[in-house]
């Protein structure tokens, strides 16, 4: 199976800087200044770690790239020791979760009582700002994508439950995720920045995915999923007026992806557009029959909740509530 060498091959001779990616390479210092350096550099681009260099010397070489709201490193290392102590995160940057794609070598990851062991092609996810202890016995590879916290927490109920645990990467979502990413890094420098920016929205959707498919069901889904819904809907409910109103401008909007939106109205029987749809029909009915907007044109009310085609309108009103626009009003009037 190809577990991402393709990703590193000749890694050390690319010309950099990209124009994305940022290298750094302990094969940049002298020896005897590495161990510093190389804990000085993960401090501040991932955590507060103690590292626990190995004998044979310490190499450690990263390519990191922005990703929208993500990063992508590409990471390649001597066997090493890394250990994260109890601490507030030194940076904002910091408060985010890691999802290990493992491309060769072992893997050993404890965090919150779990303890995880990788093979290549396998993934995981830690917390970067809980205590956790990484081993890595000999000489290995992986690509890590740091998320942050709030942007995972709103796509996957009881994430805090999801930490060092086995996402197989041979079989299923998780397969299907790793591939994904690791195609993501192999052609990062092969690809325009829009290009590569607009993967990562793919990228956290099958990471999503293959997180609930790994997590464990003794605990509430109910209340995150509620507020999160929640708060697409109110947000929908201040532009229904707008005839424009979209899936993009609504995960804009909410900073969602239009996939996990739909997910969310799933659990409604519903899609977003239908809900949007609906609501705003409730809304001219409610106008239809109110008395302070009795003096209003039909047409003047379906255009003020955002449709702008009347034959659709009125269809869609027949449909939903059994009777047409001009009936509805009708029977307001002999009440």
């Amino acid at each position: 199976m190809n577990t991402g060498t393709s990703v590193l091959h000749d890694l050390k001779v690319q010309a950099l800087p990209s124009t994305r990616g940022v290298k750094y390479s302990t094969d940049d210092f002298a020896p005897h200044t590495r161990l510093e350096w190389l804990r000085e550099v993960i401090g501040r681009e991932y955590a507060n770690v103690e590292i626990t260099p190995p004998q044979t010397g310490v190499f450690n070489e990263m390519l990191i790239y922005a990703w929208d709201k993500l990063r992508l490193s590409v990471i390649r290392s001597n066997e090493i020791t890394l250990q994260r102590l109890p601490r507030e995160p030194g940076l904002i940057s910091q408060d985010a979760y890691f999802a290990v794609i493992h491309l060769s070598g072992n893997y050993r990851l404890r965090q919150n009582g779990r303890e995880v062991f990788l093979k290549p092609g396998d993934m995981t996810l830690y917390d970067a700002t809980l205590p956790h202890h990484i081993r890595c016995p000999q000489p290995f590879s992986k690509l890590l994508v740091s998320i942050p916290r709030p942007l995972l927490r709103e796509r996957v109920a009881g994430i805090e439950h999801c930490t060092a645990l086995h996402i197989p990467g041979h079989l299923g979502i998780g397969s299907v995720a790793a591939t994904f990413i690791r195609s993501c890094a192999d052609k990062a420098e092969e690809l325009n920045a829009e290009e590569f920016s607009t993967l990562s929205e793919h990228a956290l959707d099958l990471l999503t995915l293959a997180l609930v498919t790994v997590r464990p069901t003794n605990f509430n889904l109910s209340r995150s999923y509620s507020s999160t819904l929640n708060r697409v809907k109110a947000f929908v409910e201040n532009n229904l007026s707008d005839p424009d109103l979209s899936p993009s401008k609504v995960s804009v909007g909410t900073g969602l992806s239009p996939r996990y939106i739909n997910l969310l109205f799933n659990n409604e029987d519903t899609s977003l557009m239908r809900y949007v749809w609906r609501r705003r029909l409730e809304c001219c009915r409610q106008d239809m029959l109110s008395t302070a907007h009795a003096g209003r044109h039909l047409s003047d009310i379906a255009f003020r909740w955002g449709f702008n085609d009347l034959s659709h309108f009125s269809r869609g009103f027949r449909l939903y509530f059994g009777c047409s626009p001009t009936e509805c009003r009708g029977a307001r009037k002999r009440e």
